[in-house]
């Protein structure tokens, strides 16, 4: 047997077992990193860590509700960016669109208010507080608040 046909099979083993690691990290990272947070865990980012935890753990329960949501928003916003772009605007899809919208946003906002509902109990006064400033007057990382007008353009009720 000479040297060569002695060394091909361990260069195959070790190809395999190389390309084994390669695709378990590929995986990890792809399953773990690439996953967004819960609902509203950017809202908590002023609280200590071990209260922010217990959170996490609440908020992780309505993450596949988050997602599925999160997605059919998206998907709804690609359908009315190309009901606008059309050469001819069809009113009744781009109404059918909206009413879509619509009912996707408010079952959003539900399971934010009910995500709500259920982390304020567990907090302090002043922990609530701040969790409140970042969803009222904040926004997500990366995300700029909404700018309030200036004072004149405002309606009277906000100034």
């Amino acid at each position: 047997m000479s040297e060569r046909s002695a060394n091909n099979p361990v260069l195959l083993i070790s190809l395999a077992i190389n390309l084994l690691f390669i695709g378990a990290l590929t995986g990890e990272w792809l399953s773990g990193a690439r996953r967004p947070p819960p609902p509203m865990e950017w809202a908590t980012t002023d609280l200590d860590e071990t209260t922010r935890a217990g959170i996490r753990r609440i908020l992780e329960e309505k993450r596949p509700i988050a997602q599925s949501l999160r997605y059919e928003l998206r998907s709804i916003d690609q359908r009315l960016m190309d009901v606008i772009r059309a050469p001819e605007l069809d009113s009744a899809t781009l109404s059918k669109t909206l009413s879509d919208l619509r009912e996707a946003n408010t079952e959003y906002q539900v399971l934010l208010h009910t995500s709500l509902a259920t982390i304020l109990p567990e907090l302090t006064p002043p922990q609530r507080a701040a969790v409140l400033h970042r969803l009222l007057k904040s926004a997500p990382p990366g995300r700029r608040p909404h700018a309030r007008p200036p004072v004149g353009d405002r309606p009277p009720a906000q100034r």
